[in-house]
């Protein structure tokens, strides 16, 4: 078997409902094709912010020196293709990420297994769905929206509490917490992301035993990502698990956090790691050294949120995971693919885990032609617009 075809198609998906921050994202869906009619699908999610890529650099890097290192060769060997890219270039990780997220899909197509199986099989049945809370909400509209997701079944949520254009943490945000926990009551899950927010140790320690009162499970990235020491400190000196997020791109960073003790869990993303490969070296380092992983998500379609169940569903060290449903949690006015589902599980709303062979999910294709931006086909022959 071998690679004929790799196609990527730049989207830009538009949103429910619009913010200043959050009117549209944006998507690449990849395809690669083989001469035996096996097709697999990857998506990149790249915010630039956190990877330094945009749509239009993953589907550059993609055409010019990923896909021409793909055809001729067999999808199977995954290893082989990362160590080659490894060999030949550095960064792009949400380009990477997603086509080496189509070969898994091609991989479990061809041997007829869904993702988690080639991962080792089932760790656990249930991967509760999560919600992410607007950054941008006040207090009461927050508790409603809580309230309401919570009694259709929510019982995971996240709360982002310095929104994506302010560097600063402001300290009235963190009222949110409390409001957000009288809304879903004492049972449910509360994540809380300060996106590098607090800038010092002593704000940070002092802005989590604020909130810790309030049965929060874990604090993200509290400090500038990689402030290692800081965050050692931070730890230290307070009783809420803190889980690194930017700070831990891929193994290198995994094992300078672990080294630090920085850290309670680490977050791994695809688009972080360069695809599964990478986040499953991320996870065996955490593991060994006693460290939990969080399996997170960049925001993104049917087709990245799968590998983020799959992961999460095989993964035994991974005790969670931000499996929005692009639907409702991601906030999709329409979305990319088809086979996702929820479930209820114990009164809990929990992700279905995918059956089919691969990621188990299925492009839709009006929903790509209605939303698309531009598309580019790489083949033997060279590159087409």
């Amino acid at each position: 078997m071998k690679i004929t075809l790799v196609e990527t198609d730049a989207l830009r998906m538009r949103m429910r409902r619009e913010t200043s921050e959050w009117r549209w994202t944006q998507l690449v869906l990849v395809r690669v094709e083989t001469d035996e009619g096996v097709v697999g699908f990857g998506e990149a999610c790249p915010g630039y912010a956190y990877t330094g890529e945009t749509a239009a650099t993953v589907t550059a890097v993609i055409a010019s020196h990923l896909a021409p290192a793909l055809i001729g060769r067999d999808p199977l060997a995954v290893e082989a293709i990362a160590r080659r890219w490894d060999e030949t270039g550095v960064g792009n990780e949400a380009a990477r990420g997603a086509l080496e997220m189509a070969l898994w899909d091609v991989k479990g197509k061809v041997f007829g297994r869904p993702l988690y199986e080639l991962l080792g099989g089932l760790s656990r049945r249930a991967v509760p769905e999560t919600y992410p809370l607007d950054r941008e909400e006040a207090a009461e509209e927050l508790a409603a929206r809580a309230g309401a997701l919570h009694r259709d079944g929510v019982a995971v949520f996240k709360l982002y509490l310095c929104p994506g254009d302010e560097r600063e943490l402001r300290d009235d945000r963190l009222e949110l917490v409390a409001a957000l926990r009288d809304a879903v009551g004492p049972r449910a899950e509360i994540r809380v992301d300060a996106n590098q927010g607090w800038g010092t140790v002593a704000r940070a320690v002092a802005g989590i035993k604020r909130i810790e009162r309030h049965g929060v499970a874990f604090v993200e990235e509290p400090l500038p990502a990689g402030h290692l020491e800081g965050c050692r400190r931070v730890r230290a000196r307070t009783d809420v698990p803190l889980c690194l997020d930017e700070s831990v791109r891929g193994p290198r960073e995994a094992l300078a956090a672990v080294r630090e003790e920085a850290c309670d869990l680490i977050s791994v993303k695809l688009m972080k790691t360069g695809g599964i490969l990478g986040a499953l070296k991320v996870n065996a380092i955490a593991e060994t050294a006693g460290v939990r992983v969080h399996v997170g998500n960049m925001g993104h379609g049917s087709v990245g949120t799968a590998p983020v169940i799959h992961l999460h569903a095989a993964l035994a060290n991974a005790v969670s995971s931000d499996t929005d449903p692009p639907w409702r949690g991601g906030d999709f006015a329409r979305d990319l693919a088809t086979g996702l589902e929820t479930q209820t599980v114990e009164g809990v709303s929990s992700m279905r885990i995918p059956q089919k062979p691969g990621l188990g999910v299925t492009p839709d294709e009006s929903a790509v032609a209605e939303q698309l931006v531009s598309r580019t086909r790489i083949t033997a022959a060279g590159r087409s617009p």
